[in-house]
């Protein structure tokens, strides 16, 4: 794969250069055992700390815990078996075999984004916004340059060529039961405010994402390939990926 790209290692550090370099590795590896397969491939993003690395061990490993799934990740750093990304390979009644690739969503790793989208074809995209923290709602000038940067980002994914006919999932990850549906008020006002600073009343008016971009509200600490929100989300991803294509061939 020739994405080592010399205008952009030159503008990296030592510590990005070494990221860049496995996960060229890790794309190209897994770009030759997809050749020919019909599996489909998800990449979960978004900033650092939004909670995608237990969302993605939550779906994968049944009954992990978010607090040993944060153990392991702390241990594999510490002994320096952890790549950074993580990839992953699941099943589903509905749409059968895929594959999740979560990437860090630090300075370091956020550049090196598009190596996973251009060089592997992507189906769908779930952009994880953190709304579990006890300070992701205060209105403060760190939380506005916060949502601010994730903002800046979920625009620039879903305005790439590459990703032009992928289906997006914005995913707000909450600390509460999606399940209840006696929401209470205040929590539907914050998770609005904090849809509205993302952009998504801007996205849903552009008439090209009608049929591929969705809001979500899940717990990602709580959840598993067997619940039903998931299960969900998966059912509409396909019903956007067929209404994709068949814009696609008139």
């Amino acid at each position: 794969v020739g994405c080592c790209n010399g205008h952009i290692v030159s503008r990296l550090g030592e510590a990005a250069k070494a990221a860049m370099l496995q996960c060229v590795s890790a794309v190209s590896d897994r770009f030759s055992s997809l050749s020919g397969t019909q599996s489909y491939q998800f990449l979960m993003l978004g900033l650092e700390g939004a909670g995608k690395t237990t969302f993605l061990y939550k779906l994968k490993i049944n009954g992990y815990k978010k607090a040993d799934v944060q153990a392991d990740m702390v241990y594999l750093k510490e002994v320096k078996q952890d790549p950074g990304y993580h990839f992953e390979e699941l099943s589903s009644p509905t749409i059968g075999q895929y594959s999740i690739w979560e990437v860090p969503g630090n300075d370091v790793m956020r550049p090196l984004w598009p190596m996973f989208y251009r060089y592997l074809h992507i189906h769908g995209v779930f952009f994880v916004v953190d709304a579990f923290s006890p300070t992701c709602f205060d209105l403060d000038q760190e939380n506005f340059r916060k949502l601010s940067k994730a903002r800046d980002a979920l625009f620039h994914l879903l305005h790439e060529d590459e990703l032009r006919v992928s289906v997006f999932f914005l995913v707000l990850n909450v600390n509460r039961s999606t399940e209840d549906a006696a929401k209470k008020e205040e929590e539907e006002q914050e998770e609005n405010a904090l849809f509205e600073m993302l952009g998504v009343p801007e996205i849903e008016k552009m008439v090209h994402m009608k049929t591929r971009f969705r809001k979500v509200v899940l717990n990602c600490a709580n959840i598993s390939r067997k619940d039903s929100n998931w299960e969900n989300i998966l059912k509409d991803f396909r019903k956007m990926q067929v209404q994709i294509q068949s814009q696609i061939g008139s």
